[in-house]
C-alpha cells in the first residue's frame, strides 16, 4: 500500500496543474486574454470561475456523502456534475494550448483529453484523500 503522504505529494502538484489549467480553459472561452479593453473585472471573474469549479471538484467527497434526500442536496450534487464537466473541458483546453501551442491535431487533441481525465480524476482522488475520513464520521 503506498503511503497517503507519498500520495499527497503527487497529487498536490497535479491538483495546482488542474487549477491552472482550468483558469487558462476559463480565460480562453471567454476570450480573456486577448481582449484589447481588457480590466482586472475580467481576471478576477476568471478567478472566481476557477476558483468555484476547483472547490466543487476537490469537494466530491464531502458532496457525494451526503443523503440525496432534498431538492437543495440534489441541486447540490447537479451543480458538482457541471463543474466536473467544466474541469474536464479546461483542463483539456488549458493543456492543449499549453502543450501544443495552437497545433490542431485530432490524435493529439484525444491524448490531451485523456491526460485532462487524469488530471480531474486525481484532484477527485485527492478529495477522498482530503475529505474522506473526515466524510465517514
Amino acid at each position: 500500500m503506498v503511503p497517503p503522504r507519498l500520495l499527497y505529494l503527487i497529487l498536490v502538484p497535479i491538483a495546482l496543474w488542474d487549477v491552472y489549467t482550468t483558469y487558462l480553459g476559463v480565460s480562453y472561452f471567454f476570450d480573456l486574454p486577448t481582449n484589447p479593453d481588457i480590466n482586472p473585472g475580467q481576471f478576477v471573474f476568471g478567478l472566481v470561475v476557477t476558483l468555484i469549479v476547483f472547490l466543487f471538484v476537490v469537494t466530491t467527497q464531502f458532496i457525494h456523502s451526503l443523503p440525496a434526500h432534498g431538492g437543495p442536496i440534489l441541486i447540490l450534487k447537479g451543480a458538482w456534475a457541471t463543474a466536473v464537466a467544466i474541469d474536464l473541458y479546461t483542463a483539456w483546453d488549458g493543456t492543449r494550448r499549453i502543450v501544443f501551442y495552437g497545433e490542431e491535431d485530432a490524435a493529439k487533441g484525444v491524448g490531451v483529453a485523456i491526460v485532462a481525465a487524469l488530471i480531474v480524476t486525481s484532484t477527485i482522488f485527492l478529495s477522498q484523500l482530503l475529505l474522506g475520513r473526515k466524510a465517514k464520521a
